[in-house]
């Protein structure tokens, strides 16, 4: 599965309220940017960027505000990759 289709199945799963399935989908959405990778992981900044995009999406899920964490993979990690 593509980054993209991972984006877009978190999101759907948001915007539905299919909030039992968003921890693992979150988890395989950074495995499917780390494992590709996404972006060059040779470059610190983006490296140090997509770390504070993580952060931010985890605290999202800890404070479970999931339309946060969708406006964060919306907004700034779709951005952020260039998607």
């Amino acid at each position: 599965m593509k980054v993209q289709e991972y984006m877009s199945h978190l999101q759907e799963d948001v915007f539905d309220y299919n909030i039992d399935t968003i921890p693992n989908q979150l988890s395989e959405l950074m495995t499917a940017i780390i494992e590709k990778p996404a972006f060059d992981i040779n470059d610190l900044q983006k490296i140090q960027t997509f770390n504070l995009l993580m952060q931010s999406s985890l605290q999202a899920l800890k404070n479970r505000d999931y339309l946060l964490l969708a406006d964060i993979i919306e907004f700034e990690l779709k951005t952020f990759l260039v998607i």
